[in-house]
């Protein structure tokens, strides 16, 4: 039974990691290390939109580990893009986009978690590693079985698939 990380434990996690940025000269200057970045579960998706069995399990498994969820929609690069139309498939594709991200943005503002959406174009596995490289502290990846299995990215992080 998977428990929400005691507050020791997290001032603990909290304060090695301020200290760490401390011996590089980054100063948080709130004492209760508010400011630390905390854990993430990044949610992808090659498609524009999110299926509700995917937000579903992120939100409950985000909520149950006290863990943020960065929300990444992939779509195809630039050069898969139909000719003479890429601009308005771009636009169609970022529309769906938002509009798939509200109602995940809803369910985890219902369920307290922190969401953040971001939408990003090119090879799903080098958008994964490049975003969660720049996030920092990503637990994990969440993607639908299917995406993975058609898309066939592989990251260098724990990756978990949820079944439709």
């Amino acid at each position: 039974m998977s428990r929400r990380p005691s507050r020791l434990r997290a001032f603990l996690e909290n304060a090695g990691q301020a200290a760490g940025l401390a011996e590089h000269g980054i100063v948080d200057s709130d004492p209760g290390f508010g400011g630390i970045e905390g854990k993430k579960i990044v949610v992808v998706s090659t498609e524009p939109e999110f299926a509700n069995v995917l937000i579903g399990h992120a939100v409950g498994v985000a909520g149950r580990l006290g863990a943020r969820i960065v929300a990444l929609t992939v779509g195809r690069p630039e050069e898969e893009l139909p000719a003479g139309h890429k601009a308005r498939a771009r636009e169609l594709f970022l529309a769906r986009a938002d509009k798939s991200a509200e109602e995940f943005r809803r369910q985890a503002r219902e369920a307290g978690v922190v969401f953040q959406h971001v939408v990003r174009f090119g090879r799903a596995a080098d958008v994964v590693e490049s975003e969660c490289s720049r996030l920092r502290r990503v637990e994990f990846v969440l993607t639908l079985k299917e995406q993975h299995s058609r898309e066939g990215f592989r990251v260098s992080m724990p990756l978990f698939e949820v079944a439709r």
